[in-house]
């Protein structure tokens, strides 16, 4: 195949991605600055493309600057730009990155690039080794996002391209065996601006589905804390009763309810202070979250007041569920625990189940009917199960 129009001319396309890595960067930095600490990867896509940008303009300078420059450095910048990238991608989905085996070998095809262009010039063998690295980590790159695929257009966004680039790079791979390498970066083969190409979109493109992928991360987060109670991670009051509200709408008829009251939990905030009536609080929340399993949904009503919504669920198994929830919070804390001088805590549960065949009975009326039973559980002493009548 011969050389292609001017217009792919590959020191000209490699400049212009060094360009619009350096925009994207800007984007996604001042982006970062914007978004929350709890969204992490951000410092690190915003300083691969800053790289990428250094390794482009090195690979431009090709016939202008020594060779140790424009090949043993331009390849290795480019590569830690790649694993940047990954890193990121690792904090964004896992909330750490290892990339140590990866820089590893980066360290290695530096060598590499460095023996096969100034001890022993062959720019086969270093196009063989470059593309099949960046195959690799691109191909494994792409595995971590398929590991965590889900519904947001961002990630599959992010797949495709990895999964594109990873083609690129290997068929530029059997290229090279096929005796199709050309003689150098600047050749204007249609292999080599296909190469090219595919890594100046890639830069651009790859930007644009982290800032996909960030921006739905913190559309999530928001959504989530405005259905929490933020002191114990349960639902707030109107998350839990708009949870109850749907399960009727749904036609569903059979639901129970369970009202949970921590007793004496006044004593515990007098006694040893908020800080630790928090932390026990959260303690019972998590004891509640045991008990209750995938059965339902855990929601804070007020103080140290809990409703436990149980879709489809008649009363017997309510009663079992709510015996197993006050036999979690009956026991007592650990030695070492730092609520060891709490001793232990106590509920009070008022059960209330609408079946089938009750009627009009609405949600307001299973709540009443649970709030009622809790209150006779609490005047008999508390520290009971009491079911509504």
């Amino acid at each position: 195949m011969g050389a292609l129009p001017a217009i792919l001319d590959p020191r000209s396309v490699i400049i212009l991605a060094g360009l619009m890595g350096v925009v994207m960067a800007l984007v996604v930095f001042f982006m970062r600055r914007s978004y929350p600490a709890t969204i992490q990867g951000l410092d690190e896509w915003s300083q691969a493309p800053l790289l990428a940008f250094v390794s482009t303009m090195l690979f431009a300078a090709r016939g202008f600057f020594p060779d140790f420059l424009t090949i043993v450095v331009a390849n290795f910048v480019l590569y830690q730009a790649c694993i940047l990238y990954y890193a990121g991608s690792q904090k964004f989905l896992l909330g750490r990155r290892d990339t140590r085996g990866w820089t590893v070998l980066n360290g290695c095809l530096a060598l590499a690039m460095f023996w096969f262009s100034s001890v022993k010039p062959d720019f086969e063998t270093r196009l063989l080794l470059i593309t099949l690295a960046v195959s690799a980590l691109f191909f494994f790159h792409a595995q971590l996002y398929m590991r965590h695929e889900g519904r947001v257009f961002g990630k599959r966004l992010m797949i495709g391209l990895l999964l594109a680039q990873a083609l690129v790079a290997g068929l530029r791979f059997l290229s090279v065996v096929a005796g199709l390498a050309g003689s150098s970066l600047m050749d204007g083969t249609w292999i080599q601006s296909l190469y090219i190409s595919m890594y100046s979109f890639t830069v651009l493109l790859l930007s644009i589905a982290v800032i996909l992928m960030a921006t739905d991360r913190v559309h999530t987060e928001f959504e989530y804390l405005a259905t929490r109670d933020p002191l114990t991670g349960a639902l707030n009051r109107r998350a839990v009763l708009d949870a109850c509200g749907a399960v009727f709408a749904s036609g569903r008829r059979r639901m129970a309810l369970l009202m949970v009251d921590l007793d004496h939990f006044k004593d515990i905030n007098d006694r040893f202070g908020h800080q630790m009536g928090d932390a026990v609080l959260r303690e019972a929340v998590g004891r509640m979250q045991r008990a209750i399993g995938d059965k339902g949904l855990l929601g804070r009503y007020g103080g140290e007041e809990f409703v436990v919504l149980l879709p489809d669920v008649g009363k017997a198994e309510a009663m079992e569920i709510a015996a197993r929830l006050k036999q979690n919070i009956d026991e007592p804390f650990p030695a070492d625990s730092p609520m060891a001088a709490v001793g232990s805590m106590a509920v009070s549960i008022g059960v209330a189940a609408s079946e089938s065949g009750m009627g009009s009975i609405g949600v307001d009326d299973v709540l009443a009917l649970a709030d009622a039973a809790l209150y006779r559980a609490k005047a008999m002493g508390r520290d009971q199960v009491i079911a509504a009548a």
